[in-house]
């Protein structure tokens, strides 16, 4: 404190002719663990008019890049608190227009960590550095990370296992590791592991690649983790690919042992060659027996008679 006000009285002799502002903090980063008090400096050098003014304004994020909030103004001897750190800020110096306007977050949370903004208006100082800027970074243990697998696990694919806490600061580092003991794994399996993303890559997928998984994440405060179980299979498409496979060589089978029965059948019973009948000049037309049968006692009648005639008449010829 002596320090500082050594520096704000040098700054006031060296400006004193001078209608200028000038805004400085001496501490430019601030680290608190979660839960705790963060002080967040800024002085100034001007001669306070009736219109001085203090804002201090938030940018949340670690990277700073978002929209800036108003969080207090101070003016006319009156302070406004605006947003949902209103009930944990308070001025360090609640008169600060003594040349101390640094304030304090109290019970500090994640959603603390930002850039901000200490800025004075103090009209007719037009001249000069009227702002300054104060990094806070709120730390706290990792959430517990939630393990998931990115992929189709099927054999012959390539599956992440991904592993991530919504909160961590700083930012976690991941560690996968293969978790069942007494099982012994061949060293083929293709692994590539990334701590800073929280990554797994397990490339062409066997069956050995089957088993629980576990994710640790950590950073100085703690560690967090997470398990999985990986299930590898055949795909749904590979299974009906093999199905249509087999039931093709099935049909084929059947076929080639029906081909093969009736040939063998045919071999043991050959088929006998139908002869056919040879036609005679006095062979009788069927149906035309009965009338020859009744013809034939006429001619023999007749040649027993004309047999009797010649022998009557014993004609000589």
């Amino acid at each position: 404190m002596l320090r500082k006000s050594i520096w704000i009285l040098l700054l006031t002799l060296y400006f004193d002719n001078v209608q200028s502002i000038y805004v400085v903090t001496d501490t430019p980063n601030v680290v608190v663990n979660v839960g705790n008090n963060a002080t967040l400096d800024c002085s100034y050098r001007t001669q306070v008019e009736s219109a001085f003014s203090l804002e201090w304004r938030f940018t949340p994020g670690p990277k700073g890049d978002g929209n800036a909030e108003k969080i207090l103004y101070y003016t006319d001897g009156k302070t406004y608190r605006l947003g949902p750190q209103a009930n944990r800020i308070k001025l360090v110096d609640q008169n600060p227009t003594n040349g101390i306007a640094s304030i304090r977050i109290e019970n500090t949370r994640p959603s603390d960590t930002g850039t901000y903004s200490c800025d004075i208006n103090n009209p007719p100082d037009f001249t000069g550095t009227s702002e300054a800027f104060v990094n806070l970074i709120v730390q706290v243990a990792p959430s517990i990370p939630e393990c998931k697998v990115i992929g189709k696990p099927y054999v012959g694919n390539n599956v992440t296992l991904l592993c991530r806490s919504s909160i961590g600061q700083p930012s976690p580092k991941y560690a996968w590791s293969d978790v069942n003991p007494g099982i012994e794994k061949s060293s083929s399996r293709v692994m590539v592991k990334d701590s800073n993303k929280g990554t797994l890559f397990l490339r062409n997928l066997t069956m050995e690649h089957s088993g629980t998984y576990k994710c640790v994440s950590s950073n100085i405060l703690g560690e967090r983790s997470c398990q999985l179980v990986l299930r590898v299979t055949v795909s749904n498409e590979a299974g009906v690919i093999v199905g249509a496979v087999v039931a093709t060589l099935i049909a084929l089978i059947l076929i080639a042992v029906v081909a093969f029965y009736l040939l063998r059948h045919k071999k043991k019973n050959p088929k006998i060659p139908v002869i056919g009948h040879e036609l005679r000049e006095d062979a009788v037309a069927p149906g035309k027996e009965a009338t020859s049968h009744l013809m034939a006692p006429s001619v023999h009648s007749s040649g027993t008679n004309s047999d009797s005639m010649n022998t009557k008449y014993n004609i000589v010829v």
